[in-house]
């Protein structure tokens, strides 16, 4: 392909990533791996971008590279600023791969020198944490697909990875397995755990199940709920998602509940089951900091 071509292309794919700075993409209950790979549109595109600039002219020496990273860093920033402003997720980490993207294809695309070498190790090194997240991503969603209908055993540390909260992975008390959640629970008004990365359906089993242990000598009160992607990016009204108590008596107790009970908990509609979005379980307002167990959380 002649530089003429191939520069058309480059423009071609410039012109069709630009606008998905501002409209499309995921939400924050799309799959983890379908985020990542989005994030990484980022260097992608000013990859692109300076290309399309090296066929056009001389991108060698430090003045380019100031003036590339003043410009890449002032265009990148104001695209985040205005994200910020329009109901998308602007942050700094986006910025710094706009900037690595620039500067990959930049010393990569010069003569190698000292100082070039030095660019593209440092540029290469910048790719080492996004990368590695879409790697950490597609692990911890094949691993959740695989397992599947267990939602988590917590038997690898990859499960983990979507839960949320004062959490750790323990082998101190477990009900199934060499292993459990520790959840760390506060007296601050709502203390619990979260999970909100789901991969498949619900819509074929008949309950939920999970086991909590409470290591003290008096039940504790925790509550469930439990929501989809409609209510999630909806109103977040209260009686549009299943909400239930739950009364802990001391050591382990094992929780069912039916699938159709989820399914009909809205008052409006029924729950799609299809495309749960979060798990929460959680106490209220506790007069003392406690720890308690999760386990074996599954669907039968």
């Amino acid at each position: 392909m002649s530089n003429r071509h191939f520069f058309f292309v480059v423009i071609i794919l410039l012109m069709g990533m630009f606008p998905l700075f501002f409209f499309g993409g995921p939400t924050n209950y799309s799959a983890p791996l379908f985020r990542k790979l989005w994030d990484c549109g980022h260097f992608v595109f000013f990859v692109c971008l300076v290309c399309a600039l090296h066929i056009k002219i001389d991108i060698s020496g430090w003045r380019v590279f100031a003036i590339l990273t003043a410009v890449v860093f002032i265009v990148g920033g104001g695209i985040e600023i205005v994200q910020a402003h329009t109901g998308r997720d602007g942050n700094w980490q986006d910025l710094l791969n706009d900037l690595a993207g620039t500067w990959l294809a930049l010393f990569w695309l010069q003569k190698p020198r000292f100082w070039v070498w030095f660019g593209r190790i440092v540029a290469t090194l910048l790719l080492v944490k996004p990368v590695s997240m879409v790697v950490l991503a597609a692990w911890s969603q094949f691993h959740a697909e695989r397992n599947f209908p267990a939602i988590a055993d917590f038997e690898s540390s990859i499960e983990v990875h979507g839960w949320r909260g004062n959490i750790e992975r323990t082998k101190v008390l477990h009900s199934a397995g060499s292993y459990s959640l520790k959840i760390h629970l506060s007296t601050e008004k709502f203390s619990g755990v979260s999970l909100r990365e789901f991969y498949d359906s619900w819509q074929d089993f008949n309950t939920l199940q999970f086991d909590v242990f409470n290591p003290e000598k008096e039940p504790i009160n925790l509550a469930i709920r439990i929501s989809d992607i409609r209510h999630e990016l909806g109103s977040y009204e209260y009686n549009d998602r299943f909400n239930k108590s739950l009364h802990m008596s001391s050591g382990w107790n094992h929780v069912e509940i039916p699938i159709a009970a989820i399914r009909t908990a809205p008052a409006t509609r029924e729950l799609e089951m299809g495309s749960i979005a979060m798990l929460v379980i959680f106490a209220t307002q506790l007069q003392k900091p406690q720890d308690i167990y999760l386990d074996n959380v599954k669907l039968r």
